[in-house]
């Protein structure tokens, strides 16, 4: 049998020449596991700090005009943010279990879209599966079931509108001037992607109606009860209360039992972004933060924050899969013949998205690994992490907690009474990043900038937060800051 090779040009051989990806690839998990041997030394700088944007779009300018595979490689590398590294306390991103990145380069290279089951049959039958399976361990009842998709804020738009589709069917055909106006109701302190939501449906700013929290920064039902009254008397229905598990800023979990009530209660579709902490459900010791998200119509959970998954992966749960359908029924003759009829092996008719990438095998790779229970054990890890953090920072003179952690977010800050502390605590942070060993980033709410952690690395010790409060002391303790 001759080469199928030889009958291609020199660059199209070389391409797909299966000896040159078995070199390529050996060689590169070498170097990738040593990097994440050196990350987990501690032995790289944590952020890489980016300079100015200018200045790294001229240096990717410069180079590539003749930058080879290995140098694109080794640079990407050094001029990232190093997630494996134990003292990155920055964003809410993943630290990818080893063994879902080299799930990755399976799908990548399989690369089987999933609009029709034809197209990537296996991972069709493993997204039916696992959201059944991963739904019920959320507490979800039997016959829940869900869709994957590309982030939180793609998943919590369609589960919105999954809610709009099943009050006001009509919209889809006629648009949502044929219904009557909406309220959705969602924690002052939810994630921005919410209202985004709301406004992507055609709904307006008007349509969502911000509740304001306790001191905890928790959802308050008494306000959302007066609010949604005043909706109401303002002639808009109560299309869906948004729970938060947990937000953004701060880390707080909505009381979710309470939304429930109040949802069956009045008729509300109950959905709850859960992007971020909805895996405290696996944690028998956390557990108790999500109570009451079995009762939700819809979820949403990032498997790229808490469970160890790379970017993108996120599962919409519902609690009944037939509510899966309601967002996207319509005629598409070229891909199937029955556009009304709810096949679950065609997953582009949930979703809005055609092609997507094979994120049930990520998921799959998971569970062969390590099982579900390595969330609850990752989970556990992290918010005791937290945990020790804010009793160290609450034990440190001249610092200051914005409250109790009850996830593994952390915000805080050095005491300060004057004015410009937005400033100042702006150029603290730019100036660890610059000079410190880690990374941090800052938010504010209620009127008030903080310094923030997140712990998403279990390998994270006391050690390395304490040095990092000690580079801030120590740089607080400078004339640049001093004399302010």
């Amino acid at each position: 049998m001759t080469d199928p090779l030889n009958s291609l040009s020199p660059r199209l051989a070389a391409a797909y020449d299966p000896e040159m990806f078995r070199a390529q690839g050996h060689a590169l998990v070498d170097r990738l596991a040593d990097h994440l041997a050196r990350c987990q030394e501690r032995s790289l700088p944590t952020s890489y700090p980016a300079p100015e944007p200018a200045v790294e779009r001229a240096f990717w300018a410069e180079r590539l005009s003749d930058v080879t595979l290995e140098d694109l490689l080794q640079l990407t590398m050094e001029r990232s943010n190093q997630l494996h590294d134990p003292r990155y306390m920055g964003h809410q991103v993943a630290v990818p279990m080893p063994s879902a990145a080299l799930a990755g380069l399976l799908t990548d290279l399989l690369n089987n879209g999933q609009a029709i089951y034809e197209m990537g049959p296996s991972n069709a039958a493993l997204e039916e599966l696992l959201m059944a399976e991963i739904g019920e361990a959320l507490g979800l009842p039997a016959g829940c079931g869900g869709i994957l998709c590309h982030g939180g804020t793609l998943g919590n738009l369609v589960a919105l509108l999954a809610a709009q589709r099943r009050w006001a069917p009509e919209t889809w055909v006629d648009g949502v001037t044929a219904a009557q106006p909406v309220a959705v109701f969602v924690s002052a302190q939810a994630h921005y992607c919410i209202d985004r939501a709301v406004r992507l449906l055609g709904w307006g700013q008007a349509a969502v109606v911000q509740i304001p929290t306790d001191h905890h920064h928790r959802l308050r039902l008494d306000e959302l009860e007066r609010l949604a009254k005043q909706a109401r008397l303002d002639g808009r229905h109560p299309l869906a209360v948004v729970g938060s598990a947990c937000t953004t800023s701060t880390g707080a979990f909505d009381n979710l039992e309470e939304l429930a009530d109040w949802a069956a209660a009045n008729g509300v579709w109950f959905h709850v972004d859960g992007a971020h902490g909805a895996p405290a459900a696996f944690s028998e010791t956390h557990r108790h933060l999500v109570a009451g998200i079995g009762r939700a119509d819809s979820i949403v959970m990032d498997f790229h924050k808490l469970c160890g998954l790379p970017a993108l992966c996120t599962g919409v749960f519902y609690r009944d899969v037939g509510m899966s359908y309601l967002p996207f029924l319509q005629e598409a003759e070229y891909l199937w013949t029955n556009a009304a009829k709810p096949d679950w092996w065609d997953t582009g008719k949930r979703t809005l998205e055609c092609t997507k990438r094979m994120l049930s095998t990520r998921l799959a790779a998971v569970r062969a690994e390590h099982g579900w229970s390595i969330w609850g054990d990752l989970v556990d890890q992290l918010f005791a992490t937290a945990a020790a953090f804010a009793a160290e920072v609450e034990q440190r003179p001249g610092w200051e907690l914005a409250m109790p952690p009850q996830a593994n977010i952390v915000c805080f800050r050095p005491l300060d009474e004057a004015a410009g502390r937005k400033e100042r605590l702006a150029a603290l942070r730019e100036a660890y990043l610059r000079h410190g060993s880690g990374y941090i980033v800052a938010t504010s709410f209620d009127g008030e900038p903080w310094l923030r952690c997140t712990f998403m690395n279990p390998l994270t010790e006391p050690a390395d937060f304490c040095e990092m409060l000690d580079e801030l002391t120590q740089r607080l303790a400078t004339p640049q800051f001093a004399d302010k």
